[in-house]
């Protein structure tokens, strides 16, 4: 089992904060430091745009075998985000919940959680689910095809939460920084 854990942060200042301790802290401290993110797509001028967001606003996770160690340090300036669960009994992410993080993000949980492919019939309704939303299109609680989301219930944190996933239809033409980079096209199986 891998330990993660949680820091908090001020929320918008969730890659300064990983940056920071980084730069900062003594690397034989921690493994891994992350803001997980996700792509997600939003019309601009008739096109949609891909771009990415926060997936947790206000945390950043950190892979350590020394949690100890390391809270301490962290402790040592305001500036420092702070292990969620306080210095004394840091909350280490749950295996199921590393699984998932896993799952969408990479085993580093650097790698923005993607768009996941969607076709639905003239009335809205999904009849077809790809990518990693496909594992959770039995909990899809709201759609948005217009906005290109869907809303999701997955087991999380020990609670259900509501995640939201960006989706892309058939013929979607994907632009970045004013360059086209894709039109998804479904080949039908």
């Amino acid at each position: 089992m891998e330990n993660w854990y949680a820091l908090r942060t001020v929320p918008g200042k969730e890659e300064a904060a990983a940056e920071l301790l980084r730069q900062t802290v003594d690397p034989a401290l921690w493994d891994v430091c992350t803001v997980l993110k996700k792509q997600k797509l939003f019309r601009a001028d008739g096109k949609l745009i891909l771009d990415t967001e926060l997936m947790f606003p206000g945390f950043i996770l950190v892979k350590t075998d020394q949690m100890e160690k390391l809270a301490e340090v962290l402790e040592r300036s305001r500036e420092y985000p702070r292990p969620v669960g306080g210095k004394e009994c840091p909350v280490r992410i749950e295996e199921e919940d590393l699984h998932f993080l896993q799952q969408v993000c990479g085993k580093r949980l650097d790698v923005p959680m993607e768009l996941s492919e969607v076709e639905a019939d003239a009335e809205g309704n999904l009849i077809r689910v790809g990518g990693i939303l496909k594992p959770y299109s039995g909990k899809i609680v709201r759609k948005r095809l217009r906005k290109r989301y869907v809303l999701a219930e997955v087991a999380l944190f020990g609670r259900q939460e509501t995640i939201l996933f960006g989706i892309r239809l058939p013929g979607d033409q994907i632009w970045q920084n004013d360059t086209k980079i894709q039109q998804q096209t479904f080949s039908r199986q």
